[in-house]
Parts: C-alpha cells; sequence; structure tokens
C-alpha cells in the first residue's frame, strides 16, 4: 500500500468516526426530545426544531437532524420551539425557545440549556439522570416566566423619559 493509499484510509476512517459519532448524537438528540415532550406533556402540533446558528428561514419546517449543527465548542447545538397557549384564552400564544446543546463523552452525554447553563451528565439508559435535567429545563422555563416581570422592574435604567438636563 502506497503512503498516498494510506491518506485515503485515513482520511475514510475520519469521515466514518465523524459519521458514527454525528449519528449517536443525533440519536441520543432524538431520545431528549421524545423525553422532553414526555415529560412536559407537550400535545403534537406545539413543539418544533429551529437551527439557532443563522436566523431561521420561517416558511421552513426543520427537522432535528436539520436544526442541528456542531460548534467549535465541541457541543451538537438546536433549538426546541414549545408553542405555550394561555388557557383562558387572553393571550396569544408564545412561543418559547429552548437553545439545546449535548456532547458525546464516553458512556455519557453532556446536556445544558444554553451556553451558560451548567453541564447534566446522562447515560442512555439512566432515566433519572434524563429525569434531571427535564426537572432543570420546567424549572428555568417556569422560572423565567414567574421572575421575568420583576427582574425586568429591577434593572436600572439610563434612559431618561421627559425634559432633564
Amino acid at each position: 500500500m502506497s503512503k498516498f493509499d494510506e491518506l485515503c484510509q485515513a482520511y475514510a476512517g475520519s469521515r466514518k468516526a465523524y459519521t458514527d459519532y454525528r449519528d449517536t448524537c443525533f440519536a441520543f438528540a432524538q431520545s431528549l426530545v421524545e423525553a422532553l415532550i414526555g415529560y412536559l406533556e407537550i400535545p403534537e402540533g406545539q413543539i418544533g426544531f429551529v437551527p439557532v446558528n443563522r436566523e431561521p428561514d420561517p416558511a421552513a419546517l426543520y427537522t432535528l437532524p436539520g436544526a442541528m449543527h456542531l460548534d467549535e465548542d465541541t457541543f451538537w447545538h438546536f433549538g426546541v420551539v414549545i408553542t405555550l397557549a394561555d388557557p383562558s384564552g387572553g393571550c396569544p400564544p408564545q412561543a418559547v425557545l429552548l437553545k439545546l446543546q449535548l456532547k458525546q463523552h464516553e458512556d455519557a452525554f453532556g446536556v445544558r440549556l444554553g451556553q451558560d447553563d451548567e453541564d447534566f451528565w446522562v447515560r442512555p439508559g439512566y432515566p433519572q439522570e434524563m429525569a434531571a435535567f427535564m426537572d432543570h429545563v420546567f424549572t428555568a422555563v417556569k422560572g423565567s416566566y414567574e421572575r421575568g416581570l420583576q427582574q425586568f422592574l429591577d434593572q436600572a435604567s439610563t434612559r431618561k423619559i421627559g425634559f432633564s438636563e
């Protein structure tokens, strides 16, 4: 075998390793989304996917793999959009974007909700680890709504309204 042939083999091996890693991460992302749907009891039609590395095309219907990208931080990034509705019908529906990230390390996946979130380590076949992350997502979204107005009001503002010197 020539050195060129060895380089071709190395290239093919590298592509296969990437494809295998990608497919494993895609499969785990699917199980993560299925767990989220089950945990939150999201009705059909109230969840979708969007890429988070670019402006999504409003006319496009993204699949989960189509919304995922591998970023420089070595995490797969993707957006899950959940459409919430006011039970009384008094307010219009609101789309909540969850910016999820994951990466495989040995037999577990590090998952987090956004860039600055803590990592949760979830091993396939360990539902309690998945449940801990689902609890975290639920608490974060609910807390955002419960504290949102007060956090906005507590912000120091430099904007002046009316006449001032």
